[in-house]
Formats: C-alpha cells, sequence, structure tokens
C-alpha cells in the first residue's frame, strides 16, 4: 500500500555526505521486507507502464517515490551482495541514476538540505544521495 506524500518544500542546496556516514543498518532499519518491497514496487511499475500506455502523465510525486524506493532496494541488494557483487552494484547504479534524472527534471521533490549529483556524478555520491534521500522520506 503506497501513502501520498506531500511536497517537499524550502529546498536548500547543500553538497550531498560522505557515503561512508551513513549505515545501510541505520538508514534501512525500518524498510519493509525485501520480497514485499518488491511485489509493491512491481505493483507501481505496472500501474506507471499503464498510465503510460494511455496516454496518460505519471505523477512527478509519486514516481519521485517509486524511483527513491527501487533504488532504494537496489542498495540494500547491493550492499548484501545477494545476487552477485557486480551485477547487483550495476543494476543499483542504474536505479540510482534514474531517480537523479528524475530529481534533477523534478528540483521540487528534492529533499530539503540535498543537491542532486550531477549526471556523471560516481557510484558513491549517487548512493549517498539515495540514502540520504531515503533517510529523510516521510514514511521512514
Amino acid at each position: 500500500m503506497t501513502t501520498p506524500h506531500p511536497p517537499v518544500t524550502d529546498h536548500q542546496e547543500h553538497p550531498v555526505s560522505d557515503l561512508s556516514a551513513l549505515d545501510p543498518a541505520r538508514i534501512y532499519r525500518y524498510a519493509p521486507d525485501l520480497l514485499a518491497e518488491a511485489h509493491e514496487l512491481l505493483t507501481l511499475s505496472s500501474r506507471f507502464l499503464a498510465q503510460t500506455l494511455a496516454g496518460e502523465q505519471n505523477d512527478p510525486e509519486a514516481l519521485h517515490s517509486y524511483l527513491l524506493r527501487r533504488a532504494a532496494q537496489a542498495d540494500r541488494v547491493a550492499a548484501g551482495a545477494l545476487f552477485g557483487a557486480a551485477a547487483s552494484r550495476a543494476q543499483a547504479e542504474e536505479s540510482f541514476r534514474l531517480l537523479a534524472d528524475h530529481d534533477r527534471a523534478h528540483p521540487w521533490l528534492v529533499p530539503a538540505g540535498l543537491t542532486t549529483p550531477a549526471a556523471g556524478a560516481p557510484h558513491e555520491e549517487l548512493r549517498a544521495y539515495v540514502r540520504e534521500s531515503y533517510d529523510v522520506a516521510p514514511w521512514t
């Protein structure tokens, strides 16, 4: 079940923190079970696809929440190296980049105090952005 999230306001630009300070055990301590979250993400993905195929515009806030949850899910899998480190890292980085691309296109959705990484940002900066964004998300 998804919960609507209020728009993020009062955006201030600050660089993303050092990844080493963003402990995934703390950041994701209240994250749903991996399989339950995968099911929910698949459901949301199907809804977005159906809207797109019907010629409807996807809600940027809902898409931001979905992309953040997807990136966090990929980060959790990659951090645990559950399916092979190289493949997990590549899939996580793709999810990280999708979130950053979306947030650059919709800067009002960026959590206050964070700066969206640049298009060519390194993996560690993208991962830190996902963790910081997830840490301040209204549902965590």
